[in-house]
């Protein structure tokens, strides 16, 4: 059964930079200095950029708070916002803001995959109101296939931190490892755990699939092909409806006739367009240029200019393929190549180019009205 760690791993690291650590470590800071703290803990990072320069440090405590503010204010740039922590971790490692920047800083080495560092500097956390540095163990340790170190350390978060950020992450984490391990049953019973959690899952399908995946190594295909259905059921055409639709051919293949897939190919009423006013028609169709018949479907390597929509990423090249030709389907430009610096999932698909923002926005409700995951992109 393939392997399923890279597309959690996707929707891991999409958004470790925007994270904001909110904790309640103290510190010694005078007043001017709590209030931007306060700030900073609310989210308000604009207000706060306005203010670092007005400050003027003393003590320890003071001058890794605002070496810290300042990574945080640049971290659209990783490399700024790593050289201020890096300066915080050096020069205060024992402050409140020096342990939290080795926590940041972890976290920027998480994205550039540069495991063994950020365990180093996780395990020089000694702060017990950092639990968040378990969770970001268990990352590291799943990066490298330490399974039995993955379990422990996101168990020792959710302990920690029962109502944590990362708790729905946690809780995959350890299925996954799980059933990294063959364990097929402890990862049901570890996602039936978090679908007790009131509020969980929020992330539905990936859930479905990963609970469906469960079932089917542990030989319950009937569980595994509800769990299938209800996650294609969320929405057709996302990267995770197209492993679950290799799992579903699997199981055809091994249960034959008992394995209905009926509700992959639903019989459809034809719509009756009703009309429109000419004048609302103008405002809301942009003319995008239909693709050519000719036009290559493969490009042999990432486009180099231009408007486009990102369409997804997979790791076979027959679903980037089938994609595609779906969005060409709609009258849109498409196409996908592969991207060799991604190995697990070097298959990207797109919609462009297009010529104008107005054309890209056009195109984007298309293929959102068509339940087609996509982002803006230029390149």
């Amino acid at each position: 059964m393939p392997s399923t760690k890279f597309a959690y791993r996707e929707v891991l690291l999409a958004f470790v930079l925007l994270a904001l650590l909110c904790t309640s470590l103290d510190a010694n800071l005078r007043k001017n200095f709590q209030a931007l703290e306060t700030s900073y803990e609310q989210g308000k990072i604009n207000e706060i950029a306005s203010q670092i320069s007005t400050l003027k440090p003393s003590s320890n405590e003071e001058k890794a708070f605002v070496l810290f503010l300042r990574a945080m204010v640049e971290n659209k740039s990783s490399q700024v916002s790593s050289s201020y922590l890096q300066q915080v971790i050096s020069n205060y490692p024992n402050t409140k803001y020096g342990q939290l920047s080795m926590l940041q800083q972890a976290k920027l080495f998480v994205l550039e995959r540069r495991t063994g560092e950020a365990k180093t500097l996780l395990e020089k956390i000694t702060s017990s109101q950092i639990p968040e540095r378990y969770y970001w163990l268990a990352v590291c340790e799943d990066m490298v296939d330490r399974l039995a170190s993955v379990i422990s350390n996101a168990e020792n978060y959710q302990r920690l931190q029962p109502k944590g950020e990362y708790l729905e992450e946690s809780y995959y984490l350890i299925a996954n490892a799980y059933l990294g391990q063959g364990k097929h049953e402890s990862a049901v019973s570890t996602l039936n755990k978090l679908a007790a959690i009131r509020g969980y899952p929020t992330d539905a399908q990936y859930f479905h699939y990963l609970l469906g995946l469960s079932y089917h190594g542990a030989g319950n295909w009937q569980e595994a092909l509800s769990n299938y259905q209800k996650g294609m059921q969320i929405t057709r055409y996302s990267q995770i409806a197209y492993l679950i639709e290799d799992q579903l051919f699997e199981l055809k293949s091994k249960y034959g006739a008992r394995v209905d897939l009926g509700f992959l190919y639903p019989y459809q009423r034809l719509k009756i367009l009703e009309s429109v006013p000419a004048e609302e028609a103008e405002q809301q169709v942009v003319e995008i240029e239909t693709p050519t018949v000719d036009a290559p479907l493969k490009l042999t390597g990432k486009p180099v200019s231009g408007l486009y929509l990102q369409t997804g990423r997979f790791g076979v090249e027959a679903n980037a393929r089938s994609i595609a030709h779906r969005i060409r389907s709609l009258k849109l430009p498409s196409g996908y190549y592969e991207d060799r610096g991604r190995k697990d999932v070097p298959w990207v698909t797109f919609s462009g180019p297009f010529k104008t923002v107005a054309e890209q926005d056009q195109a984007l409700k298309i293929l959102k009205d068509s339940q087609i995951d996509c982002f803006k992109t230029r390149h």
